[in-house]
Formats: structure tokens, C-alpha cells, sequence
């Protein structure tokens, strides 16, 4: 009797351990969810289930899907302004950094990206100027100095020399997201538009009035060739050009740029 009722119990183990290893759930299973937390923008949510996805790629030894599901961990708290806890979270991915798979330099690429987002939300602009150029010099290498993502990180990090007011520097960065976003999609281009709208802004600040108009109004032409005369869209055009009128001391064409920020055409 007792030899069956150890047996028993062994079977019954058997069976547990079988229950318990068929609801553990893998890293790919974690990461759908989260992806779809992220997508019905329930962010909190969406971050735990990332930072599960991390653990188990840690788990089974996916380089790449840890750094990925640690990335994204990162993004969206770096969105709630949540700087220390991203930053803690990215830092885990750098044990990869030697890895000399251009995959995994690209994903580390966006890890020192995040980085760098996340020292510039607490203002600690030498830092986030280090990881953003850590993070272009990564791209430039793999990707070459033409690539969309290389004006992008130009843009990046022209607007961490704007933020701490430097604002030759800004122009000569953002200058450089310019030509490569001219070359690659033309004078209209919707990043291209972002590249003159940049470069406005830190020409104002420069209170190179004429400067800043010639870009402004770049941005307000290419925006109405993509959406057309009359849409709401262009508000913020129009408003740059009316501010910098007003700073010339040109009220007239101020106050005409301002009523087309407000929708009303004359």
C-alpha cells in the first residue's frame, strides 16, 4: 500500500511539473503581448510585459531580443518622463556593447539613443550629447553618412545645442540633417520641412530676423504642397513667420500671418 502511494505522489509531482512548465510563457509570447499593450497605448502594462520578454530572452540567450524588449522598456518611460527608471533599465543592454554583430551594434545604436533622450529630459545635456553621438557614430559606420537615420540623429543632437542655447553649433548640426534629407527626398520632403523648421527657430534665437524668415517660410511652401492652402495643419507655419514679423517690429504683416494661424484667410 505504501509502495502505491509513493508512486502516486510521484505521478502527481510528474503531472504538476508538467502544468507548471506548459504556462511558462516564452520570451516571443511576453513580447506579443507587450507589443500589443504598446499598440492599445496602455503603457504601463505594456512595460511590464517588455521587462518579462527581457528576462526571458536573458533566459534563453537572445542577445537581440533582450537589448529590443529593454529599448522598449526604455521608450516608453522615457515618455512619462520616468528618466532614472529608463535609464536602469537601457544600462543592462550596454553588457552587449562589444558585440561586434552590426544587428546588435544597430540595436545598441538605439539604446544610446534612449540614453541620450533620457539625460536630456533631466536637462543633463553633456551626457545626452555623449550617448547621442555614441549612438550616430554607430549608424555612421554601419549605415554610411547618407542614410535617413543619420539627418535624424543630426536633428537630435542640433536640438540637445539648441536646448543648452548653443546656437551656432544647433545651425551647423541641423544644416547637416539638411543636406542629407534634401538629397535623399527633395525640397518638399516632410523630414526636410522639419530640417527648416529647426533651423528657423535657432536663427530667431540668433534674432537673425531675415535669416530665420528665409526658413520659415521654406517650411510653410513645402507644408502647403503636401496638404494644400487652406489646412489646418499650416497653423504653426503661419505662426513662426507672424512671431519673427513681430520681433522686426513689422506689425502689418504680423498681425496677417496671425489671423492665418487662426484659420481666417483674407
Amino acid at each position: 500500500m505504501n509502495k502505491l502511494i509513493s508512486i502516486y505522489i510521484l505521478i502527481s509531482a510528474f503531472g504538476t511539473l508538467q502544468t507548471k512548465a506548459s504556462t511558462i510563457q516564452s520570451g516571443n509570447e511576453l513580447l506579443v503581448i507587450a507589443e500589443n499593450f504598446k499598440t492599445a497605448n496602455n503603457a504601463d502594462s505594456a512595460i511590464i510585459y517588455f521587462q518579462k520578454a527581457s528576462i526571458a530572452f536573458d533566459a534563453e540567450k537572445n542577445t537581440a531580443l533582450f537589448i529590443h524588449a529593454n529599448n522598449q522598456t526604455g521608450i516608453l518611460l522615457n515618455r512619462q518622463d520616468k528618466y532614472v527608471e529608463a535609464k536602469t533599465v537601457l544600462t543592462k543592454s550596454l553588457i552587449s556593447v562589444d558585440d561586434p554583430t552590426d544587428s546588435i551594434q544597430l540595436l545598441i545604436s538605439t539604446t544610446y539613443l534612449n540614453l541620450g533622450v533620457a539625460y536630456g529630459g533631466e536637462e543633463d545635456f553633456e551626457n545626452s550629447l555623449l550617448n547621442h553621438n555614441k549612438s550616430l557614430q554607430i549608424r555612421l559606420r554601419i549605415l554610411g553618412p547618407e542614410h535617413r537615420d543619420i539627418a535624424t540623429y543630426y536633428g537630435n543632437i542640433g536640438n540637445i545645442y539648441f536646448r543648452k542655447k548653443e546656437y551656432d553649433t544647433a545651425i551647423t548640426i541641423h544644416e547637416k540633417a539638411l543636406h542629407i534629407r534634401q538629397k535623399l527626398f527633395g525640397e518638399k520632403g516632410v523630414e526636410v520641412i522639419q530640417s527648416y523648421s529647426n533651423l528657423g527657430n535657432a536663427f530667431r534665437e540668433k534674432e537673425k530676423y531675415d535669416s530665420a524668415l528665409v526658413y520659415f517660410e521654406k517650411a510653410l511652401d513645402s507644408k502647403i504642397t503636401q496638404v494644400g492652402e487652406g489646412s489646418k495643419d499650416l497653423s504653426k507655419y503661419y505662426k513662426n513667420i507672424s512671431e519673427v514679423h513681430y520681433l522686426m517690429n513689422r506689425k502689418e504683416l504680423g498681425d496677417q500671418y496671425l489671423k492665418k494661424s487662426n484659420g481666417v484667410f483674407e
